[in-house]
């Protein structure tokens, strides 16, 4: 096929290099906040579906972009999504339609309407040719992540699933402004219960503590399994191995700050609270028991929160958990994390 059938310009900037050479420009969209979506392709590597911010981080003659999950390092081209990719089949595909459609009418000597009459009088034969027509190249449709971090080292704005370890952009461990911006969340809920409480009313304030709460422990428990991952992986044990340890012996424990730590002690040899204040891990684990009645009893006092406490609250009465309490087991549990990462990881942390 002779370049020729292409037409040059289009939706695509379609130009021709060479004889027998064509580039075209498809221009990657970008989501309502401005940013573009990433994929890892290794296999194993999971969610590794990300999104940056074009403009942040490294600009201009950036040779390798990392993977914020597995950090395994490759051309920034290398990370187009699936979606990405079928949008360049789509659109080169479109073209190739095109250039076929003027092709055959050359071929055919075809008019412009794409009909052409042999003979005449009494005799005539009509050719006509019906192209399938061109389709329309849809823009790829990408999933909604609102787990935004800002790189320290290289400012790059990204997104990811969960509590990702690597800087897409310079490759930088920024682990702790992952971890940092999840808790984020529950200080701004804390910060506004006094405006809900006004304009709202108590009860929807304290349900907004509540969950505030409910979200520091999920935080707290989501960060520990991760590092339980990462520190079998190092081991060169196999994923599977870490998952049936966290579904097996770990179940919903580390929702306990505790038993939590017996768990590391017992099984892993890793102590949770090593230079951790005592009074600091208490006044944590207590506020984190009122996650029990809150998420499965309506906020209602029950005999196994009582056991767990041992307080001189009542049974059947409602448990109180203040902003105070839920701030303080904030800041507790972002130094137990970030210190306990350190010393796991402490070739990439810091």
């Amino acid at each position: 096929m002779n370049d020729s059938f292409f037409e040059e310009g289009g939706a695509f900037d379609l130009t021709h290099t060479g004889p027998d050479e064509l580039t075209m420009k498809l221009p990657i969209p970008s989501d309502s906040y401005g940013m573009i979506a990433r994929e890892c392709t290794e296999s194993s590597c999971a969610p590794g579906y990300f999104k940056v911010k074009p403009g942040t981080g490294i600009v201009g003659g950036q040779e390798v972009a990392y993977c914020p999950y597995c950090r395994r390092p490759a051309p920034p081209s290398d990370f187009l999504t699936k979606a990405q990719r079928q949008y360049a089949i789509d659109a080169v595909t479109s073209e190739a339609v095109g250039a076929v459609d003027r092709m055959f009418q050359k071929a055919l000597g075809l008019g412009s309407d794409g009909r052409k009459t042999l003979g005449g009088g009494m005799i005539s034969i009509e050719l006509a040719y019906k192209s399938g027509g061109r389709r329309d190249v849809p823009r790829p449709v990408e999933q909604e992540l609102r787990r935004d971090v800002r790189c320290p080292k290289c400012t790059l704005e990204h997104a990811v699933f969960g509590l990702a370890v690597w800087c897409p952009d310079c490759g930088n461990d920024v682990f702790e402004v992952h971890l940092e911006a999840e808790l984020q969340v529950a200080r701004r809920i804390l910060a506004a219960a006094d405006e809900r409480r006004s304009t709202l009313g108590p009860r929807v304030a304290a349900r907004d503590i509540e969950n505030a709460l409910e979200d520091t422990v999920s935080a707290f428990e989501a960060v520990l399994k991760s590092f339980v991952r990462r520190h079998f992986a190092t081991g060169g044990k196999a994923s599977e191995e870490a998952d049936r340890f966290l579904e097996r012996v770990v179940r919903s424990q580390f929702q306990n700050p505790s038993v939590a730590a017996q768990l590391l002690r017992q099984h892993l040899a890793i102590e949770l609270f090593a230079d951790v204040r005592d009074d600091l891990v208490e006044s944590m684990t207590q506020t984190f028991a009122k996650r029990h009645p809150i998420t499965h009893n309506l906020g209602v006092i029950d005999r196994q929160y009582l056991e767990r406490v041992q307080s001189g609250e009542l049974q059947g009465r409602e448990v109180r958990v203040s902003v105070a309490e839920v701030e303080a087991a904030i800041d507790a549990s972002s130094e137990v994390l970030v210190k306990l990462y350190r010393r796991m990881f402490s070739d990439t942390a810091g």
